[in-house]
């Protein structure tokens, strides 16, 4: 992938299922039984936290190259 139009092709679509389950899980009146057990408020958890805090590594990374980029090109 070369561009940003080629990662926002990816990812919009993986973040569109995302908040699509968010918001449909959210607004149901009584959820499912198996949403309440252990094993998968802990499996939930991971998937947000490796979700975000891999999305929020990987942009530090990238804005750091930019940076970097950006001072050699001054």
């Amino acid at each position: 992938m070369s561009s940003e139009f080629d990662w926002f092709m990816v990812t919009m679509p993986i973040f569109a299922i995302v908040v699509y389950l968010i918001v449909m899980l959210g607004s149901m009146e009584k959820q499912p039984k198996f949403l309440e057990a252990e094993g998968v408020k802990k499996l939930t958890s991971f998937m947000f936290i490796g979700l975000f805090g891999g999305g929020v590594l990987v942009s530090f990374y990238y804005m750091i190259v930019r940076f970097i980029e950006l001072l050699g090109n001054y």
